[in-house]
């Protein structure tokens, strides 16, 4: 469990988006960034003695550190596998010759992507002329790239079309659901409707960002099936589907860790600043009991697909203020018989396909940083 680290380091950034998660809109809030020897000693350090294997390094703006190269450089020498989520406003060609220097292909960045029509145009923090700038920069240094699309009310009807045009580009997605963490905007939320008519749909069509939603109709015997695993694990987590809670987790830049980077700011298991991240992420009674998915309420804990889904813990927060409630975003319950074996065919038959596309690409990626 816990393989990956969202990691903010930062709540300083050159945009003000008013619906930022991270708070950094609200430049009256922020707390004095730690320094790299407070993240080294105490994040990364007894992430790695944990088995951690990924970071992705973020903010507010990453790059607006001044030690952010040194934060990286310092990752990859001790051989966690390194992301980036930048808004790719400070990604120059200096900049990036620099990272591939310092980390050769030990590198992913994402880039956030809402849509790509005039009608969302106010929820981008740029034209999107700027993002395929970026995006060009970046191939043309053969930096693996993956795309964070943001899903909510606010481009339900939209999201499949932005989808397709990332598809188009052969690009690997994620799906974030909108929350209202920090955010003054709290009606671009999606409800059940939303989910089962728009954008639960849009997500079937592509095995490149398949895994990253919810809910997810996979029948667990054909994740242990598929994927050879005994199933032992609280979650699956080779590879992690449905909600992530359990495979990754995030630490503000206070320090304070969440099952969730978007439950950050409001749900905390502990200070890394103040105990262990052992004892935090393995003895905190947050953490040990949200990553047994049997403790789950309503039909997210007894439904056929606990294990491989387990419902989105966000969207039961937000909208019931219960993290280990039922979530109140999924459709399960207005399908019919015929309708969710045809999603649970669907899924099988996605999941293959994804699951032999990552061991392909993760191979490739081996091949590159030998």
């Amino acid at each position: 469990m816990f393989h990956t680290l969202y990691l903010e380091t930062t709540r300083r950034c050159n945009f003000r988006c008013e619906h930022c998660s991270s708070g950094s809109n609200h430049p009256e809030k922020w707390e004095e960034d730690r320094s790299a020897e407070d993240i080294i000693n105490n994040i990364l350090r007894p992430a790695k003695e944990l088995g951690t294997e990924f970071i992705d390094f973020s903010g507010g703006e990453f790059f607006l550190r001044k030690d952010a190269l040194y934060l990286l450089e310092t990752a990859h020498q001790m051989g966690f596998k390194i992301g980036i989520s930048t808004n790719g406003s400070l990604l120059t060609e200096d900049l990036v010759i620099k990272l591939k220097s310092l980390l050769n292909n030990n590198l992913l960045i994402s880039l956030g992507i809402n849509s790509f029509d005039d009608e969302n145009k106010a929820t981008r923090y740029r034209e999107v002329q700027f993002f395929i700038e970026k995006l060009d920069l970046l191939q043309q240094y053969n930096v693996n790239v993956n795309i964070s699309a943001t899903m909510g009310s606010f481009n339900c009807k939209t999201f499949a079309d932005t989808l397709a045009k990332i598809r188009a580009m052969s690009l690997p997605f994620n799906r974030i659901p909108f929350t209202p963490r920090n955010s003054s905007k709290p009606e671009y939320m999606f409800d059940k409707k939303i989910l089962k008519d728009y954008l639960h749909p849009a997500l079937m069509q592509s095995h490149h960002g398949f895994v990253s939603f919810v809910p997810f109709f996979l029948n667990p015997n054909d994740y242990k099936g598929i994927t050879k695993t005994n199933g032992l694990s609280p979650v699956p987590t080779s590879p992690s589907i449905g909600c992530w809670v359990g495979s990754f987790y995030a630490i503000n830049p206070a320090g304070e860790v969440a099952p969730c980077p978007l439950l950050s700011d409001n749900i905390s298991a502990g200070n890394v600043y103040n105990t262990p991240l052992k004892d935090i992420l393995f003895e905190s009674d947050l953490m040990k009991r949200i990553v047994h998915r049997e403790n789950l309420g309503g039909k997210c804990g007894s439904c056929k697909y606990n294990w491989t889904c387990g419902g989105c813990r966000v969207m039961a927060y937000y909208q019931t203020g219960d993290v280990f409630g039922e979530d109140p975003t999924c459709f399960i319950d207005e399908l019919s018989p015929n309708e969710l074996e045809q999603l649970e065919k669907q899924t099988r038959k996605h999941f293959k396909n994804y699951v032999r596309m990552d061991e392909l690409s993760r191979s490739i990626i081996k091949q590159k940083i030998e």
